[in-house]
């Protein structure tokens, strides 16, 4: 009699950050002895999911136990899944940070456990619209979507396949085991029935997908001594040709019973973005039935999942943060990339300061990590130190290479850290004004552009703030914005008035009183007003001015035509109630009925209706012992950093903020969550102090426009005097080596709908391990000359081809286009989209034209389809390491120590 197949796989997950800080250094080692114990009692073949960085402490601290882990992946029991260096919440960070998560997670992963990974599986929730490119580009061949619930509660849609398609937005696809009826939790009592349930009767090859965190203490309620009966149980059922395997396997055995390899499964272009491919992913047959040899896919929109977490809770510390930090680093690298081409003196030892650079990445990684944003009670204050040490390593990079340009100049510094030409908004001692930077680049001195000035006047309670071509009315007996116009919306924009903030605190609902103070600034174009955090007026509010206030600053800034809404002093406000239903909120109402909404992700921009009724637990005490309770929500919608309100023309205006990420559709608008309690973190509450919003309206916008703006917002431009830090030394004075009035390491040119979103400088030590990585090709050409070769970061925003023009000073000697691991070839991950590009003479762009440029121009064309996430590296000759001789001084050293003289 033939049994019927039944695979089991699991997933053993624990990490460094949290567990071995609170638990102590018995956590890793204690994981992997007792996932032995597990594997050897039963014959389980599994998974083991630690972040990247835990193995890196782990060939420090317990040797031993790693060479274990080898010892069992080398035998097939497990296999590495996840990877990430630091195992965020994907969703919640940005596309950058998301991609370094995996390239240093992946390069540690190889060298440490001799295995490169192939199946991506996370226990958080590790989700966005772009997450399936960015794997297959990274070499991952399968996934696992079963996320576990925790203290968080995501939700994925539940299938009914042991075996999908998992599609992106951009149409790449990775076969993945889904989320369905034989997930099973680390506890033995998922296991009741489970054999019995219909999954295990009408699939011809069911699996159970199994998450444990294996630990063996009695402060630990997951441990092998607790699950072995059942599991033995199921490994021993005669009714069952039970087949246990790792994710790798076990996704291979389903492919081949199918009939299919996973190296042509991607959609072709001609349906992308947000058109027909996410049209049919929201019907109830979810992507429309389409399979492929049997195998259905499955393409999920924003709307179809839901992350589980109290996002907004402490004003969004964490994210805020993080993103704040990830903007240092990026600017550091690439000022550090475009000084390197400037020639000798470096502001650094080196052409690039690899290591300090690298440093401060893997910091910010590992403090991206899911528990310390939602444990942040436990853990996330060390979260907090490793992200204070990351934005202080990039700061020295980025203020001693600027205060190293500075020196070489006979000027002040402009810079502009964005991948595109801006004209940027300067505020000098004696003028402000506009001035033209391109892009990655700098500008000393230059005259600047007149800005449009303020005009405030004041009729009744009503105060009119105007610029250019927008107005803002504000009421300054309630502190409300009331009305927005432009030429655009003569009528104005909104139905109901911003600032009408909102939550529950003690049981009660807490509303903000009126303004006692309105200040307007009619030079900065703002009006500040100061409000009583429990709306008194009169004497008493004058005795406590300054200790319990509370504040909203309305500007209309030069540098858009927008509305800035800055909100501050979050901290004296009362504590809201625990869960997102007591929220403070900041309710948005456009005057015109809500056509469609757009929100951002990582590196994609997308059409949101709101998700439906979902759940959120909590704790009624402590974490770990007390009954839990459920906070019901519905219309939740994610955003990484901006919402678009949009009418049935395509008009309307959108909201950017600087991490704001909860939103909730309404009837006839969308609420902003600006601050949560969160009951797991029990008595540690400690909010961010301040949210920012900018308000933009258009008359229609591509993704690729939103995207600028959101940059733009973000970042703050910076002059530099020669009054910093210079560089460490070696190479001559820097003023004696003046540097171009203007410069840019690479001008991006083009199509518009493509953008540059990182410039930086890889290593020797980036491509170990991986045969197949550019820089060993470009090093060989130019005989060990390109030690350090440029690394440029392209992604279209428009579903729509296109074609980027990179123009370079100098000779390009090599360039290719890369997947995000930087390897080239059919055969690598994501490699169809790969290949060796051909430099060509160009000429100059606008603004270097009459600029002595050592071997000219030069540039390359690359290709681009709709939703790609592109790398490009390049070997450009003035930016290779210019040695110095010195061994000509070798005197200065071989025999001073053999003089007399005096002491």
């Amino acid at each position: 009699m033939t049994l019927k197949p039944l695979y089991y796989t699991f997933g053993n997950h624990m990490h460094w950050v949290d567990m071995q800080w609170l638990w102590g250094y018995d956590v890793l080692p204690g994981c992997v002895a007792d996932m032995r114990n597990l594997i050897e009692h039963t014959g389980a073949r599994g998974c083991v999911n630690f972040d990247a960085i835990g193995y890196e402490k782990m060939a420090a601290e317990c040797p031993e136990s790693l060479a274990d882990l080898r010892a069992m992946i080398q035998a097939g029991d497990v296999e590495p899944v996840g990877c990430s260096y630091g195992q965020p919440y994907g969703l919640f960070q940005p596309g950058e940070s998301n991609i370094r998560q995996f390239t240093y997670g992946i390069r540690s992963t190889r060298r440490l456990l001799g295995a490169r990974p192939q199946t991506f599986w996370e226990e958080e929730f590790y989700f966005f619209p772009q997450l399936p490119q960015m794997l297959r580009r990274c070499g991952y061949t399968g996934a696992n979507l079963f996320f576990q619930w925790t203290w968080h509660t995501p939700e994925l849609p539940k299938e009914n396949a042991s075996l999908i398609l998992w599609e992106g937005i951009d149409g790449s696809r990775l076969p993945a085991l889904p989320r369905n009826a034989l997930n099973v939790h680390q506890w033995p009592e998922d296991f009741d029935g489970l054999l019995e349930q219909g999954l295990i009767n009408e699939l011809d090859r069911p699996a159970i997908v199994q998450w444990l965190e294996l630990m063996p203490s009695k402060d630990w309620m997951c441990r092998s001594e607790v699950l072995l009966p059942r599991l033995k149980e199921l490994m021993n059922d005669p009714r069952f040709d039970v087949r246990p395997r790792t994710s790798a396997q076990l996704i291979a055995e389903l492919l081949e019973a199918q009939g299919v390899g996973s190296t042509s499964l991607d959609r072709q272009a001609g349906v992308s973005g947000d058109s027909a491919l996410a049209l049919r992913a929201r019907s109830p047959e979810r992507s429309g039935g389409e399979e492929v040899a049997g195998i259905p896919v499955r393409y999920y929109t924003p709307d179809d999942v839901w992350h589980g977490m109290t996002l907004g809770k402490n004003a969004d510390r964490h994210p805020r943060t993080s993103r704040r930090v990830e903007r240092q680093i990026l600017a550091a690298e690439s000022i550090a990339a475009l000084a390197g081409l400037l020639g000798r003196p470096y502001p650094s030892w080196d052409v690039y300061p690899t290591w300090e650079i690298d440093e401060a990445w893997r910091e910010l990684l590992a403090a991206q990590h899911h528990d310390n944003h939602e444990c942040e009670g436990l853990c996330g204050f060390v979260g907090y130190q490793q992200m204070e040490k990351a934005e202080m390593a990039a700061s020295e990079v980025f203020d001693r290479t600027l205060g190293t340009l500075a020196l070489r100049s006979v000027e002040h510094v402009q810079t502009n850290v964005l991948g595109w030409k801006r004209s940027m908004y300067v505020d000098r001692p004696d003028e402000s004004g506009f001035l033209d930077i391109p892009s990655f680049g700098y500008r000393t001195g230059g005259k600047l552009k007149r800005a449009a000035d303020a005009n405030i006047y004041e009729r009744d309670d009503i105060l009119t703030l105007g610029r250019g071509r927008i107005s803002v009315e504000i009421n300054t007996r309630t502190g409300e914005i009331v009305q927005i116009r432009n030429p655009d919306h003569r009528d104005g924009l909104l139905a109901q008035p911003i600032g009408l903030l909102k939550m529950v605190a003690d049981g009660k609902e807490w509303r903000l009183g009126s303004p006692r103070r309105v200040d307007p600034d009619p030079r900065m174009g703002s009006v500040f007003l100061e409000f009583d955090v429990d709306g008194n007026d009169g004497d008493e509010a004058e005795q406590t001015r300054g200790i319990d206030s509370f504040s909203m600053i309305v500007g209309v800034p030069p540098t858009a035509d927008s509305i800035e809404l800055a909100i501050v002093g979050l901290r004296r406000l009362p504590q809201p109630d625990g869960g997102l239903n007591a929220a403070l909120r900041l309710p948005i109402v456009p005057r015109f009925q809500l056509h469609s909404v757009r929100t951002d992700s990582a590196y994609a921009a997308h059409a949101v209706q709101g998700g439906g009724a979902v759940s959120r637990k909590y704790p009624t005490g402590d974490w770990m012992t007390s009954p839990q309770w459920f906070d019901r929500v519905s219309g939740a919608m994610h955003s990484s950093t901006f919402v678009d309100l949009i009418d049935e023309r395509g008009h309307g205006f959108t909201v950017f903020h600087d991490s704001t990420q909860q939103w909730f559709r309404t009837d006839a608008g969308v609420e902003a969550v600006l601050l949560a309690y969160d009951p797991w973190d029990e008595v540690r509450y400690e909010p961010d102090d301040s949210v920012c919003l900018r308000i933009v309206p258009h008359a229609g916008l591509k993704d690729s426009a939103r995207a600028r703006l959101a940059a733009e917002f973000l970042d703050s431009p910076t002059v530099h005097w020669n009054d910093h830090p210079g560089p460490v030394g070696g190479g001559g004075a820097p003023e004696d080596h003046p540097i171009p009035p203007v410069f840019s390491p690479v001008d991006i040119a083009g199509d518009d709908n493509i953008l540059c979103h990182a410039l930086y400088r890889d290593s020797m030590k980036s491509g170990e391990h991986l045969p197949d990585w550019a820089g060993h090709e470009m090093a060989r050409r130019s005989d060990g000359k390109c030690t350090h070769p440029h690394v440029v970061r392209l992604v279209e925003w428009d579903a729509e081809p296109g074609t980027a023009v990179l123009k370079c000073p100098g000779e390009i000697a090599a360039a290719a286009k890369t997947n995000l691991m930087g390897e080239v070839g059919p055969h690598v991950g994501g490699g169809e989209d790969t290949t060796w590009l051909e430099p060509e003479p160009c000429d100059p762009p606008e603004w270097a034209v009459g600029l002595e440029m050592p071997g000219g121009w030069n540039q390359v064309r690359v290709p681009m389809k709709p939703r790609e996430i592109a790398t490009v590296m390049l070997d450009l000759v003035l930016g290779r390491k210019q040695w110095r001789d010195l061994d000509a001084k070798r005197q200065v050293w071989a025999k001073i120590h053999k003089t007399e003289g005096t002491k």
